[in-house]
């Protein structure tokens, strides 16, 4: 969060306009994605908001994080935690062998019209 303090605070802004919070173990992103075996081609997520976080469990060998604009090859380890904007950068996993799964945190970008006017129902809100 250190690194990008300001996306990190408009995340946080967006989570907090959620009705009926809880403390969602994906604070401050508003999605929480499980993936088991999962080795995907390039592409990027439009429809993510600023930043995503990945992060890796399991036992394997490969299936390194591939971000292509910015020409990184991340060797990630249980545990570790990539965030990059996965709506500009073109992402992709290399072939794997073993048991990896990731959790993937992120937003989607039409919360974003939920805080401004609560999908067109701002005006009908009390």
């Amino acid at each position: 969060m250190d690194r990008h303090p300001s996306q990190f605070t408009s995340l946080k802004e967006v989570y907090n306009e959620i009705p009926a919070q809880q403390d969602l173990v994906s604070y401050p992103f508003t999605n929480l994605v499980v993936n088991l075996g999962a080795e995907t081609g390039a592409h990027n997520d439009p429809n993510d908001l600023l930043l995503c976080a990945v992060i890796p469990f399991g036992n394997w060998e490969g299936g390194e994080l591939c971000l292509f604009q910015p020409g990184l090859v991340l060797e990630l380890s249980p545990g570790d935690i990539a965030v990059f904007p996965s709506d500009k950068i073109t992402h992709f996993n290399m072939p794997m062998e073993g048991l990896r799964g990731s959790i993937v945190l992120s937003t989607d970008a039409c919360m974003l019209n939920w805080k401004e006017n609560r999908n067109g129902w701002g005006s009908h809100i009390n």
